[in-house]
């Protein structure tokens, strides 16, 4: 049987080992780096949100809306393996939110 305080010290240990792993962003702290990866987000980003955009432009009109889902969709999945700050991840949050809605109201 495992004793308590040795379970413990253990999910501890792991915890301290898997929280010093910082996420991608936060390895520089140098304002270059920083700029170079927000300029690369709003690149990549860019194509992306103009799919979304006709997705919500086009939502009136259910047929021309989900003719324009699935390019929205793979734009925003292509742009998911280049994003590098959490900034842009949670930009792509919300449009993958934004085609959920408008595939909700058009079945």
């Amino acid at each position: 049987m495992i004793r308590p305080a040795a379970a413990l010290a253990c999910a501890l240990a792991l915890f301290v080992g898997c929280a010093r792993e910082k996420a991608p962003e936060a390895r520089s702290d140098d304002i270059g780096d920083q700029t170079a990866r927000i300029a690369n987000d709003t690149q990549v980003l860019q194509d992306a949100q103009q799919s979304v955009n006709e997705v919500v432009r086009n939502s009136p009109d259910c047929e021309a809306a989900k003719a324009s889902m699935a390019e929205a969709n793979r734009k925003i999945e292509e742009a998911a393996g280049k994003v590098q700050t959490a900034t842009g991840r949670t930009t792509l949050d919300a449009m993958r939110q934004q085609v959920r809605r408008v595939a909700d109201l058009c079945p």
